[in-house]
C-alpha cells in the first residue's frame, strides 16, 4: 500500500511543543517494531485484501473503523482524559443548577398562570441549551485560534473533530441532567398556595451536586498533585528517550535452536561493536526480580558499561553518578554480583575481572535511567540504584548471555547502517543465514520510538488532570454558593429578625456552617481512607479551601438576602 505519497511536509512541530518532528518514508517501517496501531488514510478499496494477506501470513490483525464512539470509549478508559470529562460534566451540572435557580421564580409564576408544563420545560431547556451552544461556539473559536497559532494549523482538523464530538456529548448529557433536575424540582400546588420560595424545590439537587463535586475534588486532588510533581521527572524521561533515539536493537525472528547456533557470531559482533564504542549495555535486577533481603537503601542493581552512562547522562549536570565505597555496599548485594559474574561470565568467576568492576550510584536528585532486565524497552528511573560498571561487555559475559541480552534489547547498538554492516560482517544478514540453512532472520529496530510517544502522552495527561482539578474546584464553588443562597432564602424569615435584634452573623450562621463542615470532614476522611493518596498535602489544601468556601458562601448569601428583605426584593 502506498504510504507518504500525498505531499506531506518533511518536518512538523509537535503538538506539545517538544521540538521539531520529521516525517519519514515507508522504508522506516523496516526498522520499527511492527506491532501496534496503524491509521489508514485515503481510499480503503484494497484494505480488506491487505488484512486478509497479513492473516494468511500468520499475522494477528484486527480492523477497527475510526468513529466518534471509539474516541469517546478511549476517553472514558484513559484515567487522565476521563477525569477531564467528569470535571466538565460536574461543572456544567453546577451551571445547570445555577440556571434553574435563576429561572425558578419565573417558572413558578408561569405554572401559577396555567402555562402548559411541556411548554415551560421546553423554554427552560432551550434557553439553557442555547447558552451552552453559545459557550461551545466561543470555546471552539478561541481554542482553534490558540491551537493554530501556538501549536500549528496542521492540527486544526483533528482537534476540532475531537473537540466538537466531545462538546456534543457533554451538551447532550447536560441537557438530560438539567431536565431531570427541572422535573424533580417542579413547584407543587402546596408550595404555590403557601407562597414558599420557588428555589425550595432545588434544595435537594443543590445539596447532591455540592456533595458530589466535593467528593470528586477531594478524590482528584491527590492524583493530580502527584502527577504535577512528577511532571519534571516526565520531562526528564522524555529527554532521556530522545538521547536514545539513534539506538537500535537486534530482533531475533528465529527459533530457539537457530538462536543457540548463532551465539558465537553474536559474541564476535558485540566484541567488534565494543571496539568501535557503538554498543551499550544495561541489565537491571529490581526487587520484583528477587533482590537479596540485605539490599540496604538500593531498590535495584544494574549492570552497565561506560557507553550506557555516556548516553543517558549526556546533557546532565557534571558528576551525574558518583563512586560507592566497596565497604558501604550491603554484603547481600556483593554476594549477588559475585554469583551473577560467576554464572554469566565467559570464564567463570575471575578475581581480576571482579576487581575491575566499578560500583556507582546516581547523585542526589538525579534519576538515572536503566533498562529493565529481560525487557530493555522499559526504562527504570531511580536515584537509589546500585550501578555496576563492567570494563568490557565481551569479557564480562559469555556468548549465550550476550545473545540473550541482545534479544531482550538490554544490549543496544548505535545507528541502523552501522549495525546492518555488523550483521553482514559476521554472517548474520539474511543471505548468509540462508546459506547456512537458517530460515529465521535478524532484524534491526529503534528502541526509543514507543518511549518518546509514551512520555509525550504522559505530559499531556498531566495538563489534563490539572485542568480537571481546576474545573472541579469551580464546580464545587458554584454548587456551594447556590446551596448557601437557597438556604439563606429559605431561612430569611428566621435570620432577618435575629439580625435586627443585634445578633452577629457568626451566631446566626453557626449551626448550618458547623453542620456542613462536619459532613465535609467526614466525607474527606472516607475518601482518604479508601484512596490513601500519596500527596496528602494536596488533599489538606482542598479541605482547607472547603472550610473557607462554606462559611464565606453562607455569609455572602445571608447578607444578600438580608439586604433583599430590607429593599423588599425578597
Amino acid at each position: 500500500m502506498a504510504l507518504n505519497n500525498e505531499g506531506f511536509p518533511k518536518e512538523f512541530t509537535w503538538f506539545g511543543g517538544e521540538g521539531t518532528g520529521k516525517i519519514v518514508g515507508k522504508e522506516r517501517l523496516a526498522t520499527s517494531y511492527p506491532d501496534g496501531l496503524y491509521l489508514v488514510t485515503g481510499k480503503e478499496t484494497h484494505l480488506n485484501e491487505l488484512v486478509n494477506s497479513l492473516k494468511q501470513s500468520g499475522v494477528k490483525v484486527s480492523r477497527t473503523d475510526a468513529s466518534i464512539f471509539r474516541s469517546l470509549e478511549f476517553v472514558v478508559r484513559e484515567r487522565g482524559f476521563a477525569a477531564a470529562v467528569v470535571a466538565a460534566f460536574a461543572l456544567i451540572a453546577a451551571l445547570a443548577l445555577f440556571w434553574l435557580s435563576l429561572r425558578a421564580r419565573g417558572r413558578a409564576l408561569r405554572v401559577l398562570g396555567g402555562c402548559p408544563t411541556v411548554q415551560i420545560q421546553m423554554q427552560d431547556l432551550s434557553g439553557f441549551g442555547g447558552a451552552l451552544l453559545l459557550a461551545a461556539l466561543v470555546v471552539v473559536m478561541v481554542s482553534a485560534g490558540y491551537v493554530g497559532i501556538f501549536h500549528g494549523w496542521m492540527y486544526i482538523g483533528a482537534f476540532l473533530k475531537a473537540l466538537v464530538s466531545l462538546q456534543v456529548a457533554i451538551i447532550g448529557v447536560s441537557l438530560f441532567v438539567a431536565f431531570v433536575m427541572s422535573a424533580s424540582a417542579w413547584p407543587s400546588a402546596t408550595m404555590l398556595a403557601t407562597r414558599q420560595p420557588a428555589v425550595k424545590s432545588l434544595r435537594v439537587a443543590a445539596i447532591v451536586i455540592q456533595v458530589l463535586t466535593f467528593l470528586l475534588v477531594v478524590a482528584a486532588a491527590g492524583p493530580a498533585w502527584s502527577t504535577y510533581k512528577h511532571s519534571s521527572a516526565m520531562a526528564a524521561e522524555m529527554a532521556q528517550w530522545k538521547q536514545l533515539a539513534d539506538q537500535v536493537a537486534i530482533v531475533f525472528a528465529t527459533d530457539v535452536d537457530e538462536m543457540d547456533s548463532l551465539e558465537p557470531q553474536i559474541g564476535k559482533l558485540v566484541k567488534e561493536a565494543e571496539s568501535r564504542d557503538k554498543v551499550a549495555l544495561s541489565y537491571t535486577f529490581t526487587k520484583e526480580m528477587g533482590l537479596p533481603a540485605d539490599s540496604g537503601k538500593y531498590s535495584a542493581v544494574s549492570f552497565v558499561n561506560q557507553r550506557w552512562l555516556d548516553l543517558v547522562t549526556k546533557g546532565a549536570p557534571q558528576s551525574a553518578v558518583k563512586p560507592v565505597p566497596y565497604r558501604s555496599i550491603p554484603k547481600g548485594l556483593i554476594q549477588m554480583v559475585r554469583e551473577e559474574t560467576k554464572l554469566l561470565s565467559r570464564h567463570g568467576f575471575s578475581r581480576e575481572l571482579f576487581a575491575q568492576l566499578q560500583f556507582m550510584q546516581p547523585v542526589k536528585g538525579f534519576q538515572l535511567p536503566v533498562a529493565q532486565g529481560g525487557g530493555g524497552q522499559s526504562l527504570h528511573f531511580a536515584d537509589d540504584v546500585l550501578v555496576v560498571v563492567v570494563p568490557s561487555i565481551y569479557d564480562a559475559f559469555n556468548d549465550s548471555t550476550l545473545t540473550s541480552m541482545a534479544s531482550t534489547s538490554n544490549i543496544v547498538f548505535t545507528g541502523v547502517a552501522a549495525t546492518q554492516q555488523l550483521l553482514k560482517n559476521h554472517g548474520l544478514d539474511v543471505r548468509a543465514l540462508r546459506e547456512h540453512g537458517i530460515h529465521g532472520e535478524l532484524h534491526i529496530a529503534y528502541i526509543a520510538e514507543d518511549g518518546i510517544l509514551q512520555a509525550q502522552f504522559a505530559a499531556n495527561v498531566v495538563r489534563l488532570q490539572s485542568f480537571a482539578l481546576i474545573a472541579l474546584v469551580v464546580a464545587f464553588t458554584v454548587a456551594t454558593v447556590i446551596s448557601a443562597l437557597i438556604t439563606a432564602i429559605l431561612r430569611a424569615k428566621h435570620d432577618f429578625p435575629l439580625r435586627l435584634a443585634g445578633q452577629s452573623w457568626a451566631r446566626i450562621l453557626w449551626n448550618r456552617v458547623v453542620k456542613e463542615l462536619l459532613i465535609g470532614t467526614g466525607l474527606a476522611g472516607i475518601v482518604v481512607m479508601l484512596q490513601r493518596p500519596d500527596a496528602m498535602e494536596a488533599v489538606l489544601v482542598i479541605a482547607v479551601y472547603g472550610l473557607l468556601v462554606v462559611p464565606l458562601s453562607h455569609l455572602f448569601a445571608t447578607r444578600y438576602c438580608f439586604n433583599g428583605v430590607i429593599r423588599r426584593r425578597i
